[in-house]
């Protein structure tokens, strides 16, 4: 559902640093988190797979500087400590190595820099996977299920500390719940993924309801329709987004490592 997807914000934009940092998206997709960066003065780099996806971040980002380049979030081209905070949304979900990202995001962040994340709850995701093998089946689609305390230790064993975490996105939830009871009621599969790939491209040049349109912008702009997102949230959320920091490693005063305490 990008038509919904991309009105909406996994991240606090207030937490973004502002002025002369920098800031990394792993996995930025058509950009609606780097631009936030970018609006705050940040030096905003963007990173995605899928060359069709950063043409789409440049078209949303029009003028503004923001660097965006096709890499494997597993092996990021960047040096150790380069980034004073890091975004990475709906992302971890569709990477086998996982663990290789989450490992390279902590390794471009410097000591005490900040990561800004989401993953679908597993709330959700597991519902759906159950009524639609086409929710997670689809080329590039989700391979895993998150339950937060396995998240949250790949993060502390890669030397990034929870901070903050919020359950959010109750009416994206619906709507990919129509999906899969659409999908459930259906019954008919693509015979292989070439024809799922098929059905994917076609569905995405297919315009978008007026009615779909005005509830996008309607998300991003009514107070009560946030209310209603955010309530809805603490019951049936689409995503779980969190606030990590990287820890400082402790120095010998010369500017050594500490070796073990005794």
């Amino acid at each position: 559902m990008p038509e919904i997807a991309t009105a909406k914000l996994s991240i606090q934009p207030e937490l973004l640093p502002r002025g002369a940092t920098s800031v990394l998206d792993v996995g930025c997709g058509d950009g609606r988190h780097i631009v936030e960066a970018a609006r705050r003065g940040c030096h905003a780099v963007g990173v995605d797979y899928d060359p069709a996806e950063l043409r789409r971040a440049r078209e949303r980002l029009g003028e503004r500087r923001v660097d965006l380049i096709a890499a494997d979030a597993s092996h990021l081209p960047f040096r150790a400590g380069a980034f004073d905070a890091v975004i990475c949304t709906e992302t971890l979900e569709h990477l086998r190595d996982d663990v290789g990202a989450i490992g390279e995001i902590a390794r471009t962040l410097r000591d005490g820099g900040t990561l800004l994340g989401a993953v679908p709850s597993h709330f959700t995701e597991i519902p759906f996977w159950m009524l639609s093998r086409d929710y997670y089946r689809t080329p590039g689609g989700h391979v895993r299920i998150y339950a937060p305390a396995v998240l949250f230790r790949r993060l502390r064993d890669a030397g990034l500390a929870i901070t903050h975490y919020r359950y959010v996105h109750f009416i994206d939830s619906l709507f990919w719940l129509r999906f899969c009871l659409r999908d459930l009621v259906r019954g008919g599969r693509p015979a292989n993924d070439y024809e799922a790939a098929i059905l994917i491209a076609v569905a995405a040049e297919r315009r978008v309801p007026l009615w779909r349109r005005r509830l996008r912008d309607a998300i991003g702009t009514s107070r009560f329709i946030a209310a209603i997102d955010a309530a809805g949230a603490l019951i049936w959320p689409k995503s779980l987004t969190f606030v990590a920091r990287k820890r400082v490693m402790s120095k010998h005063p010369a500017g050594e490592p500490a070796g073990p305490s005794r």
